[in-house]
């Protein structure tokens, strides 16, 4: 394992968000959301996590004041992060298929073969030109999407993302957890005004092989790689005084663990979750965006870990002082 190059910290400014996800103590496998009362007509025939996306838009847009209303077409943009938003489609084609013949699969669905045409739906729905891209890292995906939104919004490819993670409950989890909805954040350039409501929100991205940490060279140096990733968030922006970390049981879970208990030890204490793995990447944009901001100029930092080596942190402030929700 060679040693990496310094950690890139993505910033941008929270201007609305959106959580649609089962209410509490609901198996996202069960029935819990209905379209027609959320969406209305024509949405009958996409895919569950386009729909659970399509709602969140709209109340995320809502809470911004329609912020996407502000620029042309071509400066609005779309990320979203997913693991298993076709999952359950791509396991009924195939059941199809084997079962009937190709000839029985719905033209209303086949398009979405294609985890791209969940994103692309969002960019339809809003008319969002720029771009739209869909990223699919295992566990970290939807703080990939922030993290992309963050970077292309500093480079001026865009003035306005839509971005977050949207997941349809996976029918072969395997020993992870399903996870359902869609958690979407309405962000602009990270420098500029934070509306009363909003919030900061800066992320990096890290990557630890796992094969490397079987030799105590490779642990040191991927412990050294998530310390400078934890130091580029310090640099930028408050300390933190809510931590999480969201792990699978791994090396890499376990290597992000220790990091993570010693750098925050006198700081803040850290949550973690053991509990088994996702089968998404939703759970941590909903951990950014479901509770109020810490008070007092802290910050909230949810760190991720994968057991194929994702690594993704994800740290939000508000600089006012106001305890509003950024949340609906």
């Amino acid at each position: 394992m060679t040693p990496r190059p310094p950690a890139v910290v993505a910033e941008s400014v929270v201007h609305g968000a959106a959580l649609v996800v089962p209410p509490d103590g609901t198996d996202p496998r069960e029935a819990w959301f209905d379209h027609r009362t959320r969406l209305g007509r024509g949405h009958k025939y996409l895919p569950p996590a386009c729909q659970y996306l399509l709602a969140a838009s709209r109340t995320a847009l809502a809470a911004s004041g329609q912020e996407t209303e502000r620029y042309a077409p071509e400066r609005r943009g779309a990320l979203v992060g997913t693991n298993s938003a076709v999952a359950a489609l791509h396991a009924g084609f195939l059941e199809t298929v084997r079962r009937e013949g190709a000839d029985a699969l719905s033209p209303m669905s086949v398009p979405y073969f294609s985890v791209n045409l969940v994103t692309a739906r969002l960019s339809t729905e809003h008319v969002l030109k720029g771009f739209n891209l869909t990223v699919t890292s295992p566990r970290v995906a939807g703080l990939e999407a922030l993290h992309l939104a963050g970077r292309e919004l500093a480079a001026g490819r865009s003035s306005v993302v839509l971005a977050g993670a949207a997941e349809a409950s996976d029918p072969r989890p395997g020993d992870a957890e399903p996870e359902a909805g869609a958690a979407l954040l309405v962000l602009r350039p990270g420098g500029g005004p934070v509306p009363a409501s909003g919030a900061v929100l800066r992320t990096v991205l890290r990557f630890l092989p796992p094969r490397a940490l079987a030799a105590a060279e490779g642990r040191a140096l991927a412990e050294g790689s998530v310390r400078k990733a934890l130091e580029a968030l310090r640099a930028t922006g408050p300390d933190p005084c809510e931590v999480e970390l969201l792990a699978d049981p791994s090396p890499v879970g376990d290597t992000v663990a220790r990091v993570l208990r010693a750098w925050c030890a006198d700081r803040a204490p850290v949550t973690t979750e053991r509990s088994g793995a996702r089968a998404g990447a939703l759970a941590p944009v909903v951990r950014l965006a479901e509770r109020p901001l810490p008070t007092g100029g802290g910050a909230r930092l949810v760190v991720v870990a994968s057991r194929e080596g994702n690594v993704a942190l994800a740290s939000t402030h508000t600089p006012n002082s106001s305890t509003e929700r950024f949340t609906c």
